[in-house]
Parts: structure tokens; sequence; C-alpha cells
């Protein structure tokens, strides 16, 4: 089953009003464009991805899609820790962990794991942040660059890292993301600010992008990294 939204946000087709809109909306092609990539594979495992919301993107592509979450849900298959997963080695074709490696104090044991349960050639889709405020629960404890990605990856046998958004539309996301941090004593603002400032920004921000992208900065990174 499929939850595609998380806290009131549909990850997958993000509105305009949405503060990170920029960000999910292009980590959703991406994922989409990854996805249409695979032959029909046996099993896909999303860490940490309660609410399954990117299972319409593998229908039909992966026999078995699991999630393992440390909080239990009806999309939940495994309860369980990212560091000791509960599967056995080189039994997923796919490795999906979208805005989960910073909410984890031992990020490398993580990225171990996740080689260990990877068939050899097998696939991870990595999504971080990279500039964001404190966010989730129970923790929130790391953000990452290009280079320091490719390093806690440096056992895969190819790491692709990538800005999400892009350099130019993640000016705008910051903005945004800044504008409804410091609204949030002010709820009637922040409601206000999502109906006029903000699908404004994410306009200006698509529309800008379609100009020049960039990688320089971004606000979150993708990676597609092959074990």
């Amino acid at each position: 089953m499929t939850e595609p939204r998380d806290s009131g946000m549909d990850l997958v087709r993000p509105s305009l009003r949405d503060f990170t809109y920029l960000d999910c909306r292009r980590r959703a092609e991406l994922i989409a464009e990854q996805a249409a990539k695979l032959s029909p594979v046996h099993s896909l495992l999303d860490v940490g991805g309660k609410g399954k919301p990117y299972a319409c993107f593998f229908a039909g592509r992966v026999a078995h899609h699991y999630v393992l979450d440390v909080a239990p849900a009806y999309s939940v298959d495994v309860v369980g820790d990212a560091r000791i997963m509960p599967f056995s080695d080189a039994s997923m074709d796919v490795v999906l962990a979208t805005q989960v490696l910073e909410h984890i104090p031992d990020p490398i044991a993580v990225i171990g794991e996740i080689r260990r349960v990877l068939k050899p050639g097998g696939t991870l889709l990595l999504s971080v942040p990279s500039i964001f405020p404190q966010h989730g629960s129970p923790g929130d404890y790391w953000r990452y660059m290009p280079q320091g990605l490719e390093w806690i990856l440096r056992d895969f046998h190819s790491v692709n890292v990538r800005g999400e958004a892009g350099t130019v539309p993640s000016v705008f996301l910051v903005v945004n993301v800044y504008l409804q941090l410091l609204t949030g004593p002010w709820p009637w603002l922040q409601q206000l600010l999502r109906w006029t400032v903000c699908p404004l920004n994410n306009l200006a921000g698509l529309l800008a992008g379609k100009v020049y992208r960039g990688n320089q900065f971004a606000s979150n990174y993708f990676v597609v990294a092959v074990r």
C-alpha cells in the first residue's frame, strides 16, 4: 500500500504552495527517471520509507517492495534500526533512502548495511540535505556535501552525486524554507505566505532553473551508487 502524503504534503506531486516544492518535485523526477531505467527486479528496500511515497514509480518493476522504519505503520514491513538490518546479505536489487540518513547518529553503519544487503551490481538511490533547518525526529544529526558523500560511499563501484533542485532553484528554495521558519510563531502570517510569496517564489525558481540549473550549490543532493 502507499501513503504518498507525509505530514500533509504530497511528496510525489507537491503543491506550488509547499515551501519545499522545488526539491520535492525534482526528487520525484529523479527517482522516476531511475525507476524507468530498471529492468524488472526481485526486491527493493525503502529505508525510513514509512508512507511508501515513491511506490508508484516502481509498480510493475519490482516484485517485492519492502519498507524498513523505526515507527510502525500499515505501509511498514519491518520495524527496526537501519544500522542493523534484518535482511540477508546480497538480498536486495535496489535500496531507496530519501531524507533519512541525517536522522541517524551513525550514517557509516547504515551505508555499510545498505552495501551488505545490496546484490553485486545493485543500486542505491539516496537523497540527503545539505542546507536545511533542524527538523524531524527522533534526532537530526548531519548535513552532507558531495565530497563527503563520495567518501562514505567509497566502497561502491560507482557514485554519481548531483544537486536536486540545482544552484539557482536552491536559492529560491532556501528563501522559502527560512520564511517558513521565521514565521512559525505567527501561523496566520505563515499561511498568508503559502498563498502569496511561496507559489510566486516557486514559479520563479522553476523558470530560472530552466535557464540555468547549475550544480555548485544545492539544498539537497541526490546520489545514484552502484554496489
